[in-house]
């Protein structure tokens, strides 16, 4: 069953050498429980792109797909390493997610993880979904 859903997405990005940057996105969407796994479900607009986003969230794994504009694959396992892609018109990157938390409850869901695409890193990255349901 989906459940329509009100959405905040804070996320705060350490790159290497600079400030640390957050950023927040407020949305709508549903939640579908599978299997004992959540699906959240939103759209968003970056840079004049539409973007579907799914957030498949389990108790030590999570994996969040994008597409639209780009296409992204980011997987995230706790205490590894995952590879993930990310595609734009410049081409297909490989991503790698390193999990240092992960934590998921019926309301929330928060990973702290190092990201690097290719061999270059990227930066320190926290992420927190806050999801409540719409009640009519």
């Amino acid at each position: 069953m989906r459940t329509p859903v009100k959405i905040r997405l804070t996320t705060t990005i350490q790159q290497p050498g600079t400030e640390a940057e957050t950023f927040e996105l407020w949305s709508s969407g549903t939640m579908t429980v599978k299997n004992g796994q959540r699906y959240l479900q939103y759209e968003e607009k970056q840079d004049e792109l539409d973007i579907r986003t799914t957030v498949k969230i389990g108790e030590t794994e999570a994996l969040i797909l994008r597409s639209g504009g780009l296409d992204m694959r980011l997987p995230f396992l706790l205490d590894a390493e995952q590879q993930g892609n990310y595609t734009n018109e410049q081409g297909t990157f490989l991503l790698t997610t390193a999990t240092h938390e992960l934590v998921a409850s019926d309301t929330r869901f928060f990973v702290h993880y190092d990201l690097a695409m290719g061999a270059s890193a990227v930066g320190e990255y926290k992420m927190e979904i806050i999801y409540t349901e719409v009640t009519s």
